[in-house]
């Protein structure tokens, strides 16, 4: 082999050797057991509408509850019953708010402890969820009364009966997740008649009054 060769394979050999060399702090550190992920971007959240993008919103189950506080024995105090949710959307331009479409669709058995409390609650003499198991709001007018707030007007079906009821609302967040989704949430407070729905449970009377919390959280759905 002439010199030259020989030369240029030792160097293109010594090279490689290099940079094999450089490269392999980097490789174990990433092959390393316990070795730190990469952080996750953070979410962007503002109080500002426009910043939830217009489309179509699925509920997300997992961070979305309702609260009813029922007065006990007309008025002594209060009973704190807590609910899932088993379903919603929302339709969302934040240039036409006034033309959102709301739907929540709520579990209607208790979520509440002591369990034989919550076993008594989903009883006949009470919310009846065997044979009402859920109970439905739909928007029928949305109207904006602040920069973060506003007041939906609906129907309520509850206890096979519908009625209209006015949910007040006040936005929460907007913005995306670390991983780019469009998010919303929503805190809301509406209050509805016992009779109105015929519940006679807890001693209704002068405290006739239930008031019911929303928190709900949308997440932008993907384009058909």
């Amino acid at each position: 082999m002439s010199q030259s060769k020989f030369s240029a394979g030792a160097g293109l050999l010594l090279g490689l050797s290099l940079g094999l060399a450089a490269l392999g702090p980097i490789a174990a550190a990433a092959q390393a057991p316990g070795a730190p992920a990469t952080p996750p971007r953070p979410n962007v959240i503002t109080k500002d509408p426009a910043s939830a993008v217009a489309g179509t919103y699925r509920l997300d189950k997992g961070h979305s509850a309702v609260i009813a506080r029922v007065p006990h024995q007309g008025g002594y105090s209060f009973n704190v019953l807590r609910f899932g949710v088993d379903d919603g959307s929302l339709t969302w331009d934040p240039a036409h708010l006034e033309a959102a479409k709301l739907t929540v669709t709520v579990d209607m058995a208790p979520k509440t402890d002591p369990v034989v409390y919550a076993q008594d609650l989903k009883g006949p003499n009470f919310m009846n969820a065997v044979q009402f198991p859920t109970a439905t709001f739909v928007s029928t007018q949305v109207r904006r009364t602040g920069p973060t707030t506003g007041q939906v007007m609906g129907n309520l079906t509850f206890l096979g009966l519908t009625k209209p009821v006015v949910i007040d609302t006040q936005l929460v967040g907007a913005g995306r997740t670390g991983a780019g989704v469009p998010t919303i949430g929503f805190q809301g407070v509406m209050k509805i008649k016992r009779d109105d729905f015929g519940l006679k449970f807890m001693g209704a009377g002068p405290a006739d009054t239930i008031e019911v919390s929303l928190d709900v959280v949308f997440t932008a759905q993907p384009a058909a």
